[in-house]
């Protein structure tokens, strides 16, 4: 695969230029944040209408994919909006906002498929997620940017293998395993198609956590 550009010590970049470098992952951004607020500050049924359930397809088509913009609990949109923030944004710098924005919407309708087959409901990005956590350290498995200096490709290991021993054992019922392993799915097949067009990653950007606490050591 490609290998990990190095990337120098954040300098500061202003809101514009984030927003202009990273359309895509600030527009799913506001809109999770949004649909959240919402359902928040007033009722989740008022945002039920974009929420999946197979029950109501094909006559509430748009959910297939708008339901991955719906979270209503605050567990599940810090932990997906965090992945976003801290790997979405690099993906999409590495292969393009239009690219990036395949993959995401390619991932939430794959993870939406698994939901219609089974015959069941859900929401959130956490199909996205995957795809794009998963992208992103197969892209670069043998750097090291996790805690204690884990090289990268045990994150979508453990994260296929825990969900597939989750599908089997009956683990965290609640937790939407299809759709996680089928938006991993989606990123191993992206990467495969575009690795070769990964750009590189300039000064400017923005450093995940991860990666700073890594190369600070």
């Amino acid at each position: 695969m490609t290998s990990p550009p190095d990337r120098p010590v954040r300098r500061g970049p202003t809101w514009v230029h984030a927003l202009t470098a990273n359309p895509v992952s600030v527009v799913v951004l506001v809109g999770c944040v949004g649909v959240f607020s919402v359902a928040q500050l007033t009722d989740p049924e008022n945002v039920r209408f974009l929420a999946f359930d197979s029950a109501e397809w094909p006559e509430r088509w748009w959910a297939m994919l708008t339901y991955g913009f719906v979270h209503v609990e605050w567990n599940h949109i810090i932990v997906n909006m965090l992945i976003l923030i801290w790997v979405g944004v690099w993906v999409e710098r590495l292969i393009g906002s239009a690219r990036f924005a395949v993959l995401v919407v390619a991932s939430i309708l794959a993870g939406g498929v698994t939901l219609l087959v089974r015959d069941t409901a859900g929401i959130g990005f956490s199909a996205a997620a995957a795809g794009v956590l998963v992208y992103y350290h197969f892209a670069f498995p043998w750097k090291r940017e996790l805690p204690l200096r884990i090289p990268n490709v045990v994150l979508p290991v453990v994260l296929i293998v825990g969900s597939v021993a989750a599908i089997v054992f009956g683990w965290f019922a609640s937790v939407g395993h299809y759709p996680h392993l089928a938006g991993g799915a989606v990123g191993v097949v992206a990467l495969a198609a575009l690795h070769r067009h990964h750009r590189p990653l300039d000064d400017d950007t923005p450093r995940p956590v991860l990666d700073q606490q890594s190369g600070d050591r």
